[in-house]
C-alpha cells in the first residue's frame, strides 16, 4: 500500500461547500460591478484651449493655470464647479460658465452694458469667419443661464 493511498480525505462538508458557493457568487457579483466604480472624465468638456469670437482669439486657457487674452496680456485661471475665475493684473473676475457642445458660454454678473447687467458671451473652439459667425452662433442653443 502506498503512502498516498493511505491518506484519507474527509468527506466534503455541506458547510464548506456552502461557503465556497457564497464566495463564488460574491466574486461574480462584485466582479461585474468593478466597471461602475468611478467616472471616467476623459470625455468631459475642457476649458483648456483657444476660444474665439468670430476670427478673433479672445482667450487661450492653458492647462498649467495660465491664460492669455487677445492683446497678449497674461493672467491665471481656476475653475470650481461652474465658476471660472480669471485674474489679470491682480484683479479677479468670476464668470459662470457652461460648455455646451463644443462652445463655451460665459456669464459675468455686472459685466453687461446698459440695462442688461448680466452679459452672456458665446465662444467657439475655432476661428469662424465673420460672414459665418452669426449663422453658426444662431445654430447653438444657449444654456438656461443665458436666457
Amino acid at each position: 500500500m502506498s503512502a498516498v493511498s493511505s491518506i484519507k480525505h474527509p468527506p466534503p462538508s455541506s458547510t464548506n461547500m456552502r461557503k465556497v458557493a457564497i464566495l463564488l457568487t460574491l466574486m461574480m457579483l462584485l466582479g461585474s460591478l468593478v466597471g461602475c466604480l468611478g467616472e471616467d472624465d476623459d470625455d468631459a468638456p475642457s476649458l483648456v484651449g483657444d476660444w474665439y469670437e468670430g476670427e478673433e482669439m479672445i482667450i487661450d486657457i492653458k492647462e498649467d493655470g495660465s491664460a492669455v487674452v487677445s492683446d497678449g496680456e497674461t493672467g491665471t485661471w481656476s475653475a470650481d464647479g461652474d465658476t471660472l475665475t480669471l485674474t489679470f493684473d491682480n484683479d479677479p473676475e468670476e464668470y459662470t460658465f457652461v460648455i455646451k457642445g463644443d462652445w463655451l458660454w460665459l456669464k459675468c454678473p455686472g459685466c453687461g452694458d446698459g440695462d442688461d447687467d448680466d452679459n452672456c458671451i458665446s465662444l467657439a473652439p475655432e476661428a469662424i469667419n465673420e460672414s459665418e459667425w452669426d449663422a453658426r452662433e444662431d445654430e447653438q442653443t444657449p444654456p438656461a443661464m443665458c436666457e
